[in-house]
């Protein structure tokens, strides 16, 4: 893992940061914008100071390297994978290989003050990793059930056409801020998702990440109950098009609140 982390802060110093896909561009942009709205002074500030560029330039910066040698551990940092009581289980039984697990590791590390004994350019790269990981987990199709679960729902391969091009439920949902909105920007989500109280914001950010996944799990399961199979999206409801939006909409709020609560925590005085 050290040797990762030294190959990830060389070739960001060497290199910077570059564009990349997930939630789509803007769904990852649009987290991060609500996020940077509800930092503390303090959070806001450090924030600046480690990364020098706002929030939304690192949004995507964790999908752009996760391919890149020798450091394509974090790959399978993206999902949040959960059995059937949707406690996270990891991939292939490795608990560390899930995006919960190494936001908890990375706030662990730097909780109280830690983040102080750590090099500048190491905390940089845990604050780009937390900026995704925190939007990733909140992504539909990003919370990978058991298959236990699946059958007893009675989910199977299922499959929708937009516009008739076929998409399967991951590559629906990673691509769902630019299929449902084509025309929409970072800051046209912001405006549709940041609406909630700051009473409710706060209920929305209690606990931990472990707690997070366990509600994001609860609330997303109702996606598979969306669409028919081989279903083409133009000719939805507008009712059931609707509760993709409501959902999408509420993951991305969700997201940036408990990622600007993450940071806030980290950076308290």
């Amino acid at each position: 893992m050290k040797k990762i982390i030294t190959s990830v802060i060389a070739l960001v110093v060497l290199f910077g940061v570059q564009s990349a896909k997930a939630w789509g561009t803007w769904g990852h942009h649009a987290v991060a914008f609500i996020a940077e709205k509800h930092l503390t002074p303090e959070a806001k500030a450090k924030c600046e100071q480690y990364l020098q560029f706002s929030l939304p330039h690192y949004s995507s910066w964790q999908d752009y390297w996760r391919n890149s040698h020798p450091f394509e551990e974090i790959t399978h940092w993206h999902m949040n994978r959960v059995n059937k009581n949707f406690v996270t289980i990891g991939s292939k039984g490795n608990v560390s290989r899930d995006a919960v697990t190494q936001i908890n590791r990375i706030v662990k590390e730097m909780e109280k003050g830690k983040y102080k004994q750590m090099s500048d350019s190491l905390v940089a790269v845990n604050l780009k990793l937390l900026i995704h990981m925190v939007g990733d987990m909140h992504c539909p199709c990003h919370m990978a059930y058991s298959k236990d679960f699946l059958q007893q729902r009675g989910v199977k391969g299922v499959s929708i056409f937009v516009k008739g091009k076929k998409y399967d439920y991951h590559k629906f949902w990673d691509a769902a801020p630019q299929i449902m909105n084509p025309k929409w920007k970072a800051d046209d989500y912001l405006k549709a998702c940041d609406t909630y109280s700051p009473k409710q914001i706060k209920k929305i950010s209690k606990g931990n990440v472990y707690k997070w996944s366990v509600d994001n799990a609860r609330r997303e399961v109702v996606m598979f109950d969306f669409w028919e199979r081989h279903e083409e999206l133009t000719k939805m409801s507008k009712e059931r098009r609707e509760r993709i939006n409501d959902l999408m909409y509420q993951q991305l709020a969700y997201a940036g609140y408990r990622l600007a609560a993450t940071l806030n925590k980290l950076f308290a005085k």
